[in-house]
């Protein structure tokens, strides 16, 4: 899968879509990826990252941003 761009996020956001953000605080856990894998895989370094998709809806991003340990996933719309 490929990993969302900044530029790919802000094209979606611009079309009032909203975009799960995954910062620095990830500590790894892979709760997410449980959760929501068509949306988050980890990333070379254990760190969760956000797949490009098309649109997030109906993904389970929020109970995985509720699942985060350390509150390291949101939306940015």
């Amino acid at each position: 899968m490929t990993i969302i761009t900044d530029e790919q996020a802000a094209k979606l956001r611009g079309a009032n879509i909203a975009v799960p953000h995954v910062n620095e605080t990830c500590i790894g856990c892979s709760a997410c990826v449980a959760i929501s894998g068509d949306v988050f895989e980890l990333n070379d370094e254990g760190k969760s990252e956000v797949v490009s998709l098309e649109n997030y809806d109906g993904k389970d991003v929020d109970d995985a941003i509720a699942a985060c340990p350390v509150d390291a996933i949101s939306w940015r719309d």
